[in-house]
C-alpha cells in the first residue's frame, strides 16, 4: 500500500475530515441515513479507514442535479454520499501540499491561502508595470471537457502511489458518465472536494507554457488574463494560450475570450481593472 493513501487513512486525517463535514446531513451511502450512521459513528469510520487503507474502497453512487447560470444555461453539479466527501477530504488533506509545491505563483484560484483580492491586487501590478492590454480568456466547459487519460497521466507522474491514484480514477468514473458506448471519458464532478484540485493540476501544464514564453499572466480556476503592452502582442498572447489549451484537449470560449485595452471596460472576477493612468509629459 502507497504511503500517500495509508496518511489519508490515519485516524488523525480522518478525523480533520470529519470535522469538516460532521454537520452534513447527506445520506452516508445508499443505504444508510447520516443520522444512523452518527449512531455507529466509531465502526464507520474505522470501515473507512480499513477500506482506504488496504485499497477496497468503492465509491459510492453520484446523484446529479442542474443549477442555473446567470447567463440562463444549467450547470451539472454532482452531490456526493457523505462517506464519499470525508474520503476526498481525507485524501485531499494528504495530496494537496504535495500539489502546491508544483503550481503557478500567479495561479489563485482553489487555493489555500489565496483570496480573489490577491489575485486582482497581483492584476494591477501587471498593469502598472506596463500591461496595457489584455487577453480576457475563458475555457469553455472547463469542468466538463477535461479528458481523463490526460488528467491520469499528469496524476501517476505528480503521484508516488498507484493505488491512490486508481482510487482517483474511480471516483471519476461515478462522477461523469461516458459520452456514448465508444466514448472517452472526460470531465470532473462539480460539487465533488477534489475537482478544484485537479482542476490546478490540470492547467498547471498550461500555465507553464505561458511562463515559457515569457508571457504575465493571472488565472483563477478557468479564468484568466494575459498582459502584454500592445495590441499585437496581445494577439500573439491569444493564439499562444488557444495552443496551448488545445494540446491539453481544451477550447477557449470564443463568445467570452477577447483582446481588450486593460481599463474599466474589461471585467475580471466580478471587479473592473483600474483605469491607466497616462504619464504627465
Amino acid at each position: 500500500m502507497g504511503k500517500l493513501l495509508k496518511d489519508a487513512a490515519s485516524p488523525q486525517v480522518l478525523n480533520h475530515a470529519w470535522k469538516r463535514h460532521k454537520n452534513d446531513k447527506t445520506m452516508w451511502d445508499e443505504s444508510v441515513p447520516a443520522v444512523e450512521m452518527r449512531n455507529d459513528l466509531v465502526y464507520h469510520m474505522l470501515q473507512m479507514s480499513k477500506e482506504l487503507a488496504d485499497g477496497t474502497y468503492q465509491p459510492g453512487s453520484v446523484r446529479l442535479f442542474p443549477v442555473s447560470k446567470g447567463d440562463g444555461r444549467q450547470r451539472i453539479i454532482s452531490a456526493l454520499t457523505l462517506r464519499d466527501k470525508i474520503a476526498q477530504r481525507a485524501v485531499l488533506t494528504v495530496l494537496e501540499p504535495i500539489a502546491e509545491k508544483t503550481f503557478h505563483h500567479d495561479s489563485f484560484g482553489y487555493r489555500p491561502g489565496r483570496t480573489i483580492d490577491m489575485a486582482l491586487s497581483r492584476v494591477r501590478e501587471y498593469i502598472l508595470c506596463g500591461g496595457k492590454w489584455v487577453v480576457d480568456g475563458d475555457i469553455q466547459q472547463f469542468f466538463d471537457t477535461i479528458p481523463h487519460r490526460p488528467l491520469l497521466k499528469i496524476l501517476r507522474r505528480l503521484i508516488p502511489d498507484p493505488e491512490l491514484t486508481a482510487l482517483i480514477e474511480r471516483w471519476l468514473k461515478v462522477g461523469t458518465p461516458r459520452t456514448g458506448f465508444f466514448g472517452k471519458r472526460k470531465g470532473i464532478p462539480q460539487g465533488a472536494i477534489l475537482s478544484p484540485l485537479l482542476c490546478n493540476i490540470f492547467l498547471t501544464n498550461f500555465d507553464n507554457h505561458l511562463a515559457s514564453r515569457n508571457l504575465s499572466f493571472v488565472r483563477y480556476a478557468d479564468d484568466f488574463l494575459i498582459f502584454a503592452p500592445n495590441g499585437k502582442e496581445a494577439h500573439n498572447a491569444l493564439g499562444c494560450a488557444d495552443q496551448a489549451l488545445q494540446q491539453l484537449g481544451l477550447k477557449l470560449h470564443k463568445k467570452k475570450t477577447r483582446v481588450a485595452e486593460a481599463g474599466p471596460g474589461v471585467v475580471f472576477l466580478g471587479k473592473k481593472l483600474p483605469k491607466l493612468r497616462k504619464k504627465i509629459v
